[in-house]
């Protein structure tokens, strides 16, 4: 995680935006104006701007910008504890659930949410009315299937649409983003409709090009790897592991693929940190009303890496949102992040 100590250092007194530009940081200068927006937002730091011959001091809100002019000043001698709250959702048509979605966001306030099955081309993706709820967003997808998306209320940086190879590009299925220092990589895996069909080796292609992706990056980097990724992992995430053996969502080769995702990136599952129980899904079938019925599959997760699932302090499905009447076939899962600035 970014230090703020060289940083807090050179904010002692006040200092311009464009002399703290010129100071060797180890990490690009982006991440610093992300970390100053953070600590702005926060009534952290102080912006003094010169309008004329006046001086005012700047008070941030959600258009704000920062001019190379400004000077800052960090108030604050000792760490910080930072609480962040991430979600990940299969909303099943972002537009058909706008309503849905703004009361969410509303109620629960989280940080950061990433959405899968957007649906909708990106010039009509609601941003506006995102924004006005205080969520940046940024996007990326198709007319009546696949899209995902990540909203936060905090500065998205180093934003990244699809795969760096290229692959699978005509669909829109992944996006990366680096959100307070963190690595957010958002999936949404292909279902794979029947272990005969086409799609499932598709499914399984696809796996191997996430392990591929994941190889890439540094392993120190803070990560949260997060999305429908359309696996039951352990008979604890089906109704009936008999029943399901061998079947789509449940196969040893979805499995295998699954798992090796997790070893490569050194991700830990975050809601089996704090929850062993079975019975526990994210997904059930409108047809079966299989919510009623509570027979479902635990197919959406929350992966961090050692630095960030050390720091995980919950995980939990929200299944109040998938109990109101038109729901998207998915609820939403949150797990809360605690670390220090």
């Amino acid at each position: 995680m970014f230090s703020l100590q060289r940083l807090s250092s050179l904010l002692t007194t006040r200092t311009k935006v464009s002399t703290l530009q010129k100071q060797n940081f180890s990490i690009p200068f982006s991440e610093v104006i992300a970390t100053l927006y953070r600590l702005w937002k926060q009534k952290e730091l102080k912006v003094y701007r010169r309008w004329g011959d006046a001086e005012k001091e700047i008070l941030y809100r959600q258009n704000s910008c920062l001019l190379p002019s400004d000077e800052l000043l960090y108030l604050p001698n000792q760490e910080k504890k930072v609480t962040l709250s991430l979600v990940t959702w299969n909303i099943n048509s972002i537009r058909a659930r706008l309503e849905l979605l703004e009361s969410f966001l509303k109620t629960r306030e989280p940080d950061i949410v990433c959405l899968q099955e957007t649906k909708v081309v990106d010039h009509q993706f609601p941003n506006w009315q995102l924004e006005m709820m205080g969520y940046h967003s940024v996007f990326c997808g198709q007319k009546s299937y696949n899209g995902v998306a990540i909203l936060s209320r905090h500065p998205i940086d180093k934003v990244q649409y699809g795969f760096q190879n290229n692959y699978d590009s005509e669909n829109q299925r992944f996006i990366r983003a680096t959100i307070l220092g963190v690595d957010i990589l958002n999936f949404y895996v292909p279902q794979g409709q029947t272990t005969e069909s086409a799609k499932f080796l598709y499914k399984l292609e696809f796996f191997r090009q996430m392990q591929q992706e994941l190889e890439q990056y540094p392993s120190s980097q803070p990560r949260i790897v997060a999305g429908d990724l359309n696996v039951a992992l352990d008979e604890r995430d089906v109704v009936n592991a008999q029943t399901m053996a061998g079947k789509v969502s449940f196969h040893p080769k979805e499995h295998a693929e699954m798992r090796q995702l997790m070893k490569i990136g050194e991700l830990e599952d975050c809601f089996r940190k704090w929850n062993e129980q079975p019975q526990q899904y994210t997904w059930w079938d409108y047809r079966t009303r299989g919510f009623e019925k509570n027979e479902g599959m635990r197919i959406d997760y929350i992966f961090g890496n050692h630095e960030m699932a050390s720091r995980c302090r919950a995980c939990v499905v929200d299944t109040e949102h998938r109990a109101i009447d038109k729901a998207s076939d998915h609820a939403p899962v949150m797990a809360t992040f605690e670390y220090s600035i």
